[in-house]
C-alpha cells in the first residue's frame, strides 16, 4: 500500500469541553488519513502524551516511527497562541515505503524548508505529490509564499485568506495568481459553501455536507489528511484524482465537525467515507 508522509504539529489540545484532548494539525490529518492510505506521522509529540493517548494513534493504524515523545508537548485549543516552538524532531525519516504523496502542513518556514529537503532526499521523494496546507499568516511574506507555491503540487488555503493574500477581489483571481507562482493545483476551501479548485486551466468547484458544526477543531486539518490520503491511494494527482479526493475530504470534514475535538472522527472508517461520497455525488447530480 502506498504511504503518506505527514509532517504537521502533533499537540494536545484544551477544549471547553474536555482537556488534553488529542489533536494538533498533525494529529487530526494523520486520523483523518489513515482509514484511506497507510499514514507515516513525523512529529514532534512530547512527553505529555501518554503511552494510552499514544493508543490511540497506534489502533488507528498510524506508523509513529517519525514521532519524538521526549520533550515538551505543544498545548493547543481556542484563544491558545501558535506555537513558536520546533513542530518536527532532530530524527528525520531516511525511509517511506513506496511513498505516494507528502503533505506538509502548519510548519513555520524554516521547518518547512527542512521538510521540503528530507522527502526530496527519499526514495521517491522527487516524483511525490506533495500537499501544501500551510499557516495563512506565514504566507504574507512574499519569499516564503513564492517558495511554497513552486513546490506544491496542491495548495489548499481557505478561500478568504486567499483573496486577502493576493490583493485580488474574487476567488478565481486570487486561484490564479496563486497558480501563476507555480502552485500546479488550488483549492480554495469555503466551509459549509464547499470550494474552488484550479487545476491548471482548468476549473470547478465542490459540494459540502450539509452538517451542523459542534466543533469546528481539526475540520481544516481533516480535509488536508483526507485529500492527500486519496491522492496517496489513486497514485496520481490529476483533475479527475484531485476532484473526487476534495468530495471524499469534504465529507470527511463533516464528520469531524459533528463531534468534540476528534471523537467522531475517530469512530469512522472507509465505509463511512464512502458513504458520504456518494451521498455528496448523489446531491451534486440532483
Amino acid at each position: 500500500m502506498p504511504t503518506l508522509l505527514i509532517a504537521a504539529p502533533l499537540a494536545l489540545d484544551d477544549l471547553p469541553q474536555g482537556k488534553g484532548l488529542l489533536g494538533g494539525t498533525g494529529g487530526y490529518a494523520a486520523m483523518a488519513a489513515a482509514p484511506l492510505a497507510h499514514t507515516q506521522l513525523w512529529a514532534r509529540g512530547g512527553k505529555d502524551i501518554t503511552t494510552q493517548v499514544r493508543g490511540i494513534l497506534e489502533h488507528r493504524g498510524i506508523d509513529l516511527a517519525g514521532v519524538d515523545w521526549n520533550g515538551a508537548t505543544t498545548r493547543g485549543g481556542p484563544g491558545v497562541p501558535r506555537s513558536t516552538g520546533y513542530a518536527l524532531p532532530e530524527v528525520e525519516p531516511t525511509q517511506a515505503d513506496d511513498l505516494g504523496a507528502v503533505l506538509l502542513a502548519d510548519l513555520a518556514p524554516d521547518e518547512w524548508r527542512r521538510a521540503t529537503r528530507v522527502v526530496q532526499a527519499l526514495p521517491g521523494g522527487e516524483t511525490r505529490s506533495l500537499v501544501a496546507a500551510p499557516h495563512v499568516s506565514d504566507l504574507e511574506d512574499q519569499r516564503f509564499r513564492e517558495e511554497v507555491c513552486a513546490s506544491a503540487d496542491v495548495l489548499i488555503l481557505p478561500v478568504a485568506s486567499a483573496v486577502a493574500l493576493t490583493v485580488t477581489t474574487n476567488p478565481f483571481d486570487a486561484a490564479r495568481a496563486l497558480v501563476s507562482l507555480g502552485a500546479k493545483c488550488v483549492i480554495l476551501t469555503a466551509g459549509h459553501l464547499g470550494g474552488l479548485i484550479l487545476y491548471r486551466q482548468k476549473a470547478t468547484t465542490y459540494p459540502a455536507m450539509p452538517v451542523e458544526t459542534v466543533d469546528g477543531t481539526g475540520v481544516a486539518a481533516s480535509f488536508a489528511g483526507a485529500l492527500a490520503a486519496w491522492l496517496t491511494g489513486a497514485g496520481k494527482d490529476d483533475f479527475k484524482a484531485i476532484k473526487r479526493g476534495c468530495a471524499v475530504a469534504s465529507g470527511v470534514a463533516s464528520i469531524c465537525a459533528q463531534g468534540f475535538g476528534p471523537k467522531k472522527l475517530l469512530g469512522a472508517d472507509r465505509k463511512e467515507y464512502l458513504e458520504r461520497f456518494n451521498r455528496l455525488r448523489r446531491s451534486a447530480k440532483g
